[in-house]
């Protein structure tokens, strides 16, 4: 069971404030102009298509003139729909402190998104993925109870049915071996708004050489390797090919890729997603 600090977590929502709708725009009966992209007759925004997007809502007046594809997305008549995906695969088993962090941040944002008034919805992403039951006590009791098995997580089938033009908010440590794409093909169709939050150790991001060791991978088995600084340099190559991956498939989709550092803790998590945009206000 991983953990995280309930009232640490409580401390941190009464000072944040997620940014999703918009604040004192005008109401609209039974709901309000959201930040999300809808089916309103106000314009929103455009953006660039990706793939999976509705090709109903390709600008083709802009494509004829262009060659570029183009979406017109329309501001929301609705209450914000806010879609939290915590990967529980076995890689987020690697460290108690890593999960703990993982899982505070998901109950985090949850717990921001009642406070905006959103329609919540959370996910549990291991062997399966598990739609966890509505209402503010079953999200806190499903992630006190939450455990990472299965190499699935993110990637698990079935694709879970997502709210069209939700924005989504990814609880990940992004060490799955599909890459970015696959990632968000599944996850970011039909979108509001995508991020993904990297929750990490610092060995994870920066190993430093120990020479011969035996590394246990909690979901591919132990090895024998020698860990030198040319490996740790091998590594460190590959992690940043997989971050500038993830960045541009995440391009043009919201707050992006917000890196978090385990060591830090919530309250290091709480400034990365205010640099992010993803929340305002101070931590705790």
């Amino acid at each position: 069971m991983p953990a995280w600090d309930e009232a640490a977590v409580l401390a941190q929502a009464s000072r944040l404030r997620l940014l999703t709708g918009q604040r004192g725009a005008p109401r609209a009966v039974g709901g309000r102009l959201g930040r999300a992209a809808g089916a309103s007759l106000e314009l929103h925004d455009t953006r660039a298509y990706l793939p999976g997007d509705d090709l109903r809502r390709i600008d083709w007046g802009v494509y004829a003139r262009t060659d570029q594809l183009v979406l017109r997305r329309r501001q929301a008549l609705v209450s914000p729909r806010l879609v939290v995906v915590l990967d529980l695969s076995l890689s987020m088993a690697a460290s108690p402190a890593k999960l703990a962090l993982a899982t505070g941040i998901a109950a985090l944002l949850v717990q921001l998104g009642r406070k905006e008034e959103a329609r919540v919805d959370l996910w549990l992403a291991h062997a399966a993925m598990q739609h966890a039951p509505p209402g503010p006590a079953a999200w806190l009791a499903a992630l006190r109870d939450c455990a990472p098995h299965g190499r699935a997580g993110l990637l698990a089938d079935p694709a879970p049915a997502l709210p069209a033009f939700s924005e989504r908010l990814v609880v990940t440590d992004g060490l799955y071996p599909e890459g970015a794409a696959a990632l968000t093909r599944r996850l970011g169709r039909e979108a509001g708004s995508l991020g993904v939050i990297e929750v990490l150790a610092r060995v994870e991001r920066e190993p430093r050489p120990l020479g011969p060791v035996r590394l246990e991978d909690v979901e591919g088995g132990a090895r024998d390797l020698v860990l030198d600084e040319r490996a740790c340099a091998a590594y460190r190559h590959r992690y940043e090919r997989h971050q500038a991956g993830l960045r541009e498939a995440l391009l043009g989709r919201g707050p992006g890729l917000v890196a978090v550092t385990v060591e830090e803790g919530l309250e290091g998590a709480a400034r990365a997603l205010v640099a992010a945009g993803v929340v305002a206000g101070g931590p705790a």
